[in-house]
């Protein structure tokens, strides 16, 4: 037997005590995020936020001036559909119960220019939002989700600052 194998067996055994460890602690840290009030009406107002903007999505698809671009708006509404799916899974991950609302988007009150321009602002803040809340995520599956939202919400930015530029600048 090589000498060396030994230090393995303690490497391997120290490497599951630390993980076992890391386990405990995240446990702990979900359990203080589900009795965070505050955080679960954030995560429904959140959702509440992705049924509206995919409300905008639908209106401005339906807006004859952006015919053109039907696929990127239809692209950006299916990915709201999605954001409210990730909160729902973020929710269950916290609490491991269901979240069994179902958020209707409210129709803007603005079209054309002015609704592109104030959907635009609105994901821009968006994207700095869920970066934050990405931030302060204790587990990897929590980062992961506010990791993608908030990138789509950046993406969602530059399309519209495109669709922005190419619709209604000069």
């Amino acid at each position: 037997m090589y000498p060396y194998n030994k230090n393995t067996q303690l490497y391997n055994t120290t490497l599951e005590i630390k993980e076992k460890a890391k386990e405990e602690n995240q446990g702990a840290q979900m359990a203080t995020l589900a009795e965070d009030r505050r955080l679960l009406e954030i995560l429904s107002l959140s959702q509440q936020e992705s049924a509206d903007l995919a409300e905008r999505y639908a209106t401005l698809m339906a807006d004859p001036e952006m015919a053109p671009s039907v696929n990127v708006l239809k692209a950006m509404y299916l990915d709201e559909l999605k954001h409210i799916n990730q909160l729902k899974e973020a929710y269950f991950l916290i609490t491991d119960e269901a979240d069994s609302s179902t958020p209707k988007g409210n129709a803007p009150e603005t079209s054309g220019q002015e609704l592109l321009e104030d959907t635009l602002l609105l994901e821009i803040d968006n994207g700095d939002f869920y970066r934050t809340l990405y931030l302060t995520m204790p587990t990897q599956e929590l980062r992961d989700i506010f990791y993608e939202i908030s990138s789509d919400k950046m993406s969602h930015s530059n399309a519209l600052g495109y669709l922005f530029a190419k619709y209604f600048a000069g």
